[in-house]
């Protein structure tokens, strides 16, 4: 009997312990732990805390299905099943009222968020450059309704533009056969209290060969991707962007001052962007016309507002871009994805089916 006790009060521990080590478990709640004699199974009755800016949609798969429920640790009994042990034996303590107690506490918490349904989540609302809200558009459901999200596709179309960047290794070191210098043996082998030495191009000697250098030119970046599976990617990107909640419509960044501390004191206050908060991707489309150009003055750069991109430039977490240049990479790698008007229409005429 006391071999069965300590060994439902290992389980027990056991699956407290492998709950605390779980990241969903923010507290040791009756609210989220399954009781059993065993460790708890993870699957749809597991408890979930969603991170503040990041939702479910109910028709992913990976979304929860139903809240959880709690079981009643059955009663252990010895090894020759004739004698049980209880609870208070065992070192586990657990009745009705602790049970009544945790139900009461599940019912009292937050159910799940799930983002708003595809039809309604299109309707994206549109701010000024200070946060101001200036009206609501309706977007592309090809281009930012996708469902499901080919997070298969998202992860072929980094690992192409990373070996895109990389492009041609043309490093080639040299070994002892190709670095100049003489045969000749340098010193005499003994005697003269020194490290014997057969020639003047070893590898730990200065002016000497390279060990286990790299010997060829590799063209990392002669890598295909399909245009189909590249447009995908960048739907799937942009959808999850705006299932997270983390795609925001600007309706233009035409800055009056090209002073970095204005437009920091903005997105810091409008949206919580900057050195102490979110990191973002400004995507902007603002060429200026030629027939109304002034040879004295350029008003755009590289696609975007002279005054943003110089105003942006030493910013921390801050990137500003042309929509023509953006990519999965880029807008994964920031929390925040800033898209103006003039962008928007750009990209969804690009990326449309």
């Amino acid at each position: 009997m006391i071999r069965a006790a300590s060994k439902c009060g290992t389980s027990v521990h056991r699956a407290i312990y492998a709950f605390s080590r779980t990241p969903q478990a923010s507290s040791t709640t009756l609210s989220s732990i399954s009781f059993s004699s065993a460790a708890p199974q993870t699957g749809e009755n597991d408890s979930m805390a969603l991170p503040p800016n990041l939702s479910f949609d109910r028709k992913s798969s990976f979304a929860p299905k139903a809240r959880p429920v709690l079981v009643a640790p059955p009663q252990p009994v010895d090894e020759e099943g004739e004698e049980e042990v209880s609870a208070e034996d065992s070192g586990y303590e657990s009745g009705e009222e602790d049970l009544s107690a945790a139900v009461a506490q599940l019912e009292e918490d937050e159910a799940p968020r799930f983002v708003i349904p595809l039809p309604d989540r299109l309707k994206a609302t549109v701010h000024g450059a200070d946060g101001s809200v200036n009206g609501t558009l309706w977007l592309d459901e090809t281009v930012f309704g996708a469902d499901p999200i080919r997070v298969d596709l998202i992860k072929q179309s980094v690992d192409y533009i990373r070996n895109k960047i990389r492009g041609v290794r043309k490093a080639k070191s040299k070994t002892i056969s190709e670095v100049s210098g003489s045969g000749r043996k340098v010193r005499n082998q003994k005697g003269t209290g020194m490290a014997r030495a057969g020639h003047s191009r070893p590898a730990h000697w200065r002016g000497g060969a390279k060990a286990h250098g790299p010997k060829n030119t590799v063209d990392y970046g002669n890598v295909k991707m399909n245009k189909k599976a590249r447009r995908l990617a960048m739907v799937s990107t942009l959808s999850q962007k705006l299932k997270e909640g983390n795609l925001i419509v600007v309706d233009n960044f035409n800055l009056l001052s090209h002073k970095t501390k204005d437009l920091a004191t903005m997105l810091e206050e409008s949206y919580g962007i900057g050195k102490g908060g979110h990191s973002a991707l400004i995507l902007d489309h603002y060429l200026e016309d030629e027939d109304a150009k002034d040879d004295s003055y350029d008003a755009s750069f590289h696609g975007v507002p002279i005054n943003l991109w110089v105003a942006s430039s030493n910013i921390y977490k801050i990137k500003v871009a042309s929509q023509r240049y953006t990519n999965v990479y880029d807008i994964l790698k920031k929390d925040k994805l800033i898209v103006t008007l003039g962008a928007l229409e750009q990209m969804e005429s690009r990326w449309k089916d």
